[in-house]
């Protein structure tokens, strides 16, 4: 990654998203709408053999299009770093998860995995050597989780990474969160009561009210407009096969 700035790899954190879009999908479009909404660029050089593409925030990659068919209807698969995917896979099982397809090697000397959580929210797991980049625009800076089974939930992820539980979290939710080393939470988990089980990828924007500008325009919808949240102004939005994602706000 050069001399780009980067953060330690910790696990449980939200190292990477990719877009299931559907078989018959236009990337073309879809990479035109991302492009006008996070400012991402294509690249032909995927990370691990089922993606069809990658894209790149600032030089930097930060998803991927096509996955292994773990999403129906269209959208967003989150992944979460491990020390060892192969280890992870036996221990998400015995958590009551399911692997779904993998573990098996990326094109860059680490493993990977999609798997449903206990929760039945699929997740992709990924052991890499690479660091984390720091957060800019365009590139994931947040996830959150939401599970109709939220107790169950918990205490997967609890017993998976050793998340704990912030009672001092700033929206006063006491979620279920993972810090970095720094001290920084970088996922967490909400309770969405009801709600079908997902992750959802939160990417940085430099100007949120812009992104929900842009999404419009290139035939997005909005779920929630932009509001103040705890960590920025934010806003989740889908693209227009409906693939759920967020953005926030953060300081340029």
């Amino acid at each position: 990654m050069g001399g780009m700035t980067v953060t330690a790899r910790v696990a449980g954190a939200a190292c990477w998203a990719e877009l299931d879009a559907g078989d018959s999908a236009d990337l073309d479009a879809v990479t035109a709408f991302y492009g006008a909404v996070l400012g991402w660029t294509p690249d032909a050089s995927p990370s691990a053999e089922h993606q069809q593409l990658a894209v790149h925030a600032g030089g930097v990659p930060v998803a991927a299009l096509g996955s292994p068919g773990a999403a129906t209807p269209p959208a967003w698969t989150l992944y979460l770093a491990v020390d060892n995917v192969d280890a992870a896979a036996e221990a998400l099982e015995e958590l009551g998860g399911q692997v779904l397809h993998g573990p098996e090697d990326d094109l860059a000397g680490g493993r990977l995995l999609v798997a449903l959580d206990a929760g039945g929210a699929a997740v992709g797991l990924w052991e890499s050597d690479d660091a984390l980049p720091a957060p800019g625009p365009g590139r994931l800076c947040w996830a959150e989780a939401a599970s109709a089974e939220p107790g169950t939930t918990r205490t997967f992820y609890r017993a998976l990474f050793g998340w704990e539980i912030d009672d001092d979290d700033e929206d006063g939710a006491g979620r279920l969160v993972c810090r970095g080393e720094d001290g920084r939470a970088l996922a967490g988990l909400g309770l969405a009561g009801d709600a079908l089980p997902h992750w959802l990828p939160v990417f940085a924007v430099a100007d949120a009210d812009a992104a929900l500008a842009a999404a419009r325009d290139a035939g997005g919808t909005v779920v929630t407009p932009v509001s103040e949240g705890p960590r920025g102004r934010q806003a989740t939005l889908t693209d227009p096969a409906g693939a759920r994602f967020g953005v926030i706000r953060i300081p340029g």
